[in-house]
């Protein structure tokens, strides 16, 4: 990540005519283009990879062309930025429109046994293009985004993975939190993008697919385009 921020100027837009092939690729073409406006990405012998469907760097390169009406739309607006994760980087914090994005690894969260059972953790990445003050569009695989305001402060009692009080909890102190407003999930939709760069509703995530509305996220083996919407609220 550092090299490639080193390699990315005014006068000299980034190109990566050669990395090692693995199927961390795709994780790191979302990153790359999205951070830094990469015109290209090219793991050696790609050609002697797996064709299978299945495969990451497949799925990923075919997501990647799916979603490009809208990549070269924003290229250099400064409107992208690029999410990229593995063992050693595991969170990232944005800021942007007096919002706090933060970032992180799928496997942050405790639902997917591999994140807790020594298996290494894979390379994750994914483009995050801002359409409008409270509208983005999130593509990649393997990452986890919330949204806060800048002055946002919760202050969270003892709660299960499913947002409840855990037994023994006093639930006579409700969580508090303190600041101006606070950012919410209106709408999260998984879209297909046309080749005009509009986007082809495929479904509306629920309340679990968002943590009741606490994050938006992707798995680490599926590789898809979210349309996010938020509101803010008192």
């Amino acid at each position: 990540i550092d090299w490639t921020a080193q390699y990315r100027t005014v006068d000299n837009t980034l190109f990566i005519p050669e990395i090692r092939r693995a199927d961390g690729n795709a994780a790191q073409a979302f990153y790359v283009i999205g951070e830094h406006d990469a015109l290209g990405f090219s793991p050696f012998s790609i050609e002697n990879g797996s064709d299978s469907p299945d495969a990451p760097s497949v799925k990923g390169y075919a997501k990647l062309r799916e979603l490009m009406p809208l990549l070269t739309a924003h290229q250099g607006t400064g409107n992208m930025n690029g999410l990229y994760f593995d063992n050693d980087s595991t969170e990232r914090i944005i800021h942007r429109d007096g919002m706090k994005i933060t970032a992180n690894h799928y496997f942050t969260l405790p639902w997917d046994p591999r994140a807790t059972d020594g298996s290494e953790w894979p390379a994750t990445g994914a483009v995050l293009i801002r359409l409008a003050p409270d509208e983005y569009v999130l593509a990649g695989t393997g990452v986890v985004v919330k949204f806060e305001n800048d002055d946002e402060t919760t202050i969270k009692q003892n709660l299960g993975e499913d947002g409840f009080l855990n037994a023994g909890s006093d639930r006579k102190s409700p969580t508090t939190w303190s600041g101006t407003k606070r950012i919410g999930l209106a709408s999260v939709d998984e879209v297909a993008i046309n080749y005009d760069g509009t986007m082809k509703y495929v479904r509306r995530y629920n309340g679990d697919e968002t943590h009741q509305g606490r994050h938006v996220r992707i798995g680490v083996d599926d590789f898809q385009i979210l349309h996010i919407k938020l509101y803010q609220y008192k």
